[in-house]
């Protein structure tokens, strides 16, 4: 289990206490150099805390990946937007031997409670436009919360920086023929914190890597 960090002390003090460790065989924190006690209170709550090397959000997961042991790796945001209860759905379904599993806020009838209008249309319409290019049948392309086999994730070569990370990993997993599957789970609102992503550079980022995915 993967947790990417950065300033995210007013969450991690609900949500961490809510993930069992049972749940998993290893948790991984990557940080991005929290300066509010992020490190501090995970460390102290028996959690191993690795800083970050390089820059982006997509580098800190590969960061972490490398240093995983398990050959199932689950992203988790833990900024309060995502359910750790819906932790072991996603472990089950990959060992059912999906090879990428999204929780998805949208997938029968479950709802983000953090979608403001542009973020809801932003979703939906990259969404779709991604299963337009791709032939995919996505409900929720973007959203971080995701779990998926670590030797398959290896061979992809995931190159995303930033927020479009999640994008290019759906893209990619689909694109190789890989088994992948959907779950329902709510989006809760943010805890503290502001939100990292900025919306309309955000949706030109993701323009560009839809462009590169398919000319790939």
């Amino acid at each position: 289990l993967i947790l990417p960090t950065f300033n995210e002390i007013d969450a991690l003090k609900v949500i961490l206490p809510r993930i069992k460790k049972s749940w998993v065989d290893e948790i991984i924190v990557i940080d991005s150099n929290s300066t509010d006690g992020t490190i501090e209170f995970c460390r102290k709550h028996g959690v191993s805390v690795y800083i970050q090397k390089t820059k982006g959000y997509g580098a800190a997961i590969r960061e972490a990946v490398e240093i995983a042991k398990g050959k199932l790796i689950i992203e988790f945001p833990p900024d309060g937007n995502s359910i750790p209860e819906k932790i072991p759905e996603v472990v089950k379904k990959l060992k059912e031997g999906y090879d990428l599993v999204i929780a998805s806020r949208y997938k029968d009838g479950a709802k983000s409670y953090d979608d403001d209008t542009l973020t809801k249309f932003g979703n939906g319409f990259f969404t779709k436009l991604t299963n337009l290019i791709f032939g995919s049948s996505y409900t929720d392309c973007l959203v971080g919360f995701r779990g998926y086999r670590k030797s398959l994730f290896k061979k992809l070569g995931m190159t995303a920086e930033g927020l479009v990370w999640p994008l290019q990993i759906s893209i990619r997993f689909y694109k190789c023929g890989s088994k992948v599957t959907e779950i329902p789970a709510d989006e809760p609102k943010r805890i503290g914190g502001g939100r990292k992503m900025r919306p309309f550079k955000t949706g030109i980022d993701i323009c560009m890597m839809l462009l590169k995915e398919r000319l790939r």
